[in-house]
């Protein structure tokens, strides 16, 4: 009997609320609190993506559907059940309040679209899905030369580290300040959007995607109950583990069957108009969420080692995402041992580096930022332009471009900006400005000496890394995080999860063992012990994989 992929793809989609309402859960309860520090991050999107292997998100999404169920156990059966989407769930957060079994019953009949209307008659805003937006520009390289010292001059003037769409933010909305007023209709040729997506690959066979959903059923059951109730960084840590291997079941069954879905136009056949509206409705699944796991599945059947590298968890979904940008048949096993052996951090500003190379050569230029930062950047193309026609000049976007970030040039000359000693500015340039400690994405404010100077430490470049505040002042002096060795050669990075890092000259990050982390400089000394629970103990991972 032929596999019916929209009964299918529903019954993938109706185990995946479960999954993620476990998996909101468990991160709700991890977050609370430092309970996060003492596993050594700062952040919840640098859990998310270094940790878990999951886009920031798909954290996100999670986290607000945990949080919207939890002392709500009627919307909690229904999610968990199938009854109702987390895309629903989500919907009727605002208001669901004191009268959950209405919004429950309300959630289970009807559509996400009637939710959000009847959401918005009480006088609130359902939560808008976080999207991005790209532009590429063809831009010779003398342009973006101009370019990229004013992207630099706006880091500086962020305090370093920031990314780099908050930097096209500021040099936009600095242009904008002085030549305002705006139609992005007229910005001129030159921008296009991104290419149109290879022709789909062969179908999956159907017993692949029967042996799949096998998988996602028995990972359902795992999660049926409540997450540990415990506060125990170290055990929720090890749940949320343990779960992401479910969630790699579900990923592989999602993205067979959606790729199967866009090329039989399922959504046609289930009496949807869109493949937006059916990924609301019918599925509860996030139309961008789906979009990804399609194009990503499409370029696994092109460079297979991929697949199996994702299936058998060498790689994390995120990591995924990011070596399927440009990978080929013949580069694919070095870049999936190089992911594999380091931080998404760095994966990502590796990807980013060699998408660069490449557009550069070719001259063009790709802008990214979310959607609303992107509508001021077109804001501000479309002004120069304007301001050019004026003056009897006609100019493309590149061009325009350029006269925005010398307007940023002269408006924050150098000299504006705050002196910094050598040692301190050699200090602020290492990675890219954000914090040293593998993973973090927050900007490195402080400077921490390595070796205290109460215990002989200098005030030389070697001994001071770069930290955020959060890494700082918690990680590192509440003892969660240890960092030992020579800043600019070598640093052996402890985590409260067990994890070890290294990080050799500026910002070449590897993972590490113990017997491998062993640090022999002279000068090493930790800050201070690591409490019980940094690494976890043996009793706690037996409790847990029972």
């Amino acid at each position: 009997m032929p596999l019916d992929t929209d009964s299918a793809l529903v019954g993938a989609a109706t185990a995946e609320g479960a999954l993620e309402l476990a998996l909101g859960e468990g991160l709700d309860r991890l977050f609370a609190g430092v309970r996060l520090l003492r596993l050594g991050y700062a952040t919840e999107r640098d859990y998310a993506r270094e940790r878990l292997g999951i886009p920031a998100r798909t954290m996100r999404d999670s986290l607000a559907l945990g949080r919207v169920c939890r002392g709500r156990p009627l919307l909690r059966r229904a999610v968990a059940a199938g009854l109702v989407s987390p895309c629903k769930a989500r919907a009727i957060a605002p208001v669901v309040g004191s009268h959950e079994a209405a919004w429950t019953a309300l959630a289970m009949d009807a559509t996400v679209r009637e939710l959000i209307a009847a959401v918005r008659a009480q006088g609130k805003e359902p939560p808008e899905e976080f999207e991005t937006e790209s532009l590429r520009v063809r831009m010779p390289a003398a342009l973006q030369d101009k370019l990229d010292a004013a992207l630099k001059r706006a880091d500086e003037t962020l305090g370093g580290g920031a990314p780099r769409w908050q930097c096209y933010d500021a040099l936009a909305q600095e242009y904008l300040s002085e030549h305002g007023g705006f139609a992005p209709e007229e910005v001129a040729g030159g921008v296009r959007g991104p290419d149109p997506p290879p022709e789909p690959p062969p179908m999956p066979l159907p017993d692949r995607v029967a042996e799949h959903l096998a998988v996602i059923a028995e990972a359902r059951a795992l999660v049926a109950d409540e997450v540990p109730a415990t506060t125990d960084p170290v055990a929720l840590d090890a749940f949320l583990m343990r779960l992401m291997k479910a969630l790699r079941a579900r990923d592989a069954v999602l993205g067979a069957l959606a790729l199967r879905a866009v090329a039989e136009k399922a959504w046609l056949g289930a009496g949807y108009a869109t493949l937006k509206e059916y990924c609301l409705e019918r599925l509860g699944i996030a139309p961008s969420a789906f979009r990804q796991r399609v194009w990503l599945e499409r370029r696994m059947f092109a460079v297979p080692p991929l697949r199996e590298a994702l299936e058998n968890g060498v790689l994390t979904y995120s990591k995924a995402l990011l070596v399927a940008q440009d990978a080929t048949l013949e580069t694919v096993a070095d870049l999936i041992a190089r992911a594999a052996g380091t931080t998404w951090q760095q994966t990502a500003r590796e990807a980013a580096e060699r998408e660069d190379r490449r557009n550069r050569a070719a001259g063009v230029r790709r802008l990214w930022a979310p959607k609303d930062v992107m509508a001021t950047v077109k804001a501000a193309i479309a002004a120069a332009v304007r301001k050019a026609r004026g003056e009897g000049r006609e100019i493309g976007a590149s061009e325009a471009l350029a006269e925005i970030a010398e307007h940023f040039l002269r408006t924050w000359p150098a000299d504006r900006l705050r002196k910094l000693s050598r040692s301190r500015r050699q200090v602020l340039s290492r990675n890219g400005g954000t914090c040293e400690v593998p993973g973090c994405s927050l900007p490195g404010r402080h400077e921490h000496h390595i070796r205290y100077r109460s215990h002989g430490g200098t005030d030389d470049p070697w001994n001071k890394v770069r930290l955020c505040v959060a890494h700082h002042l918690r990680g590192i002096h509440d003892g969660y995080l240890t960092v030992e060795g020579r800043a600019g050669e070598r640093l052996v990075w402890r985590f409260g999860t067990g994890e070890i890092f290294e990080t050799l000259r500026d910002n070449d990050v590897r993972r590490a063992d113990a017997a491998a982390a062993g640090c022999d400089d002279a000068p090493c000394v930790s800050e201070s012990a690591a409490p019980a629970y940094a690494v976890p103990g043996r009793e706690v991972a037996a409790a847990v994989a029972a």
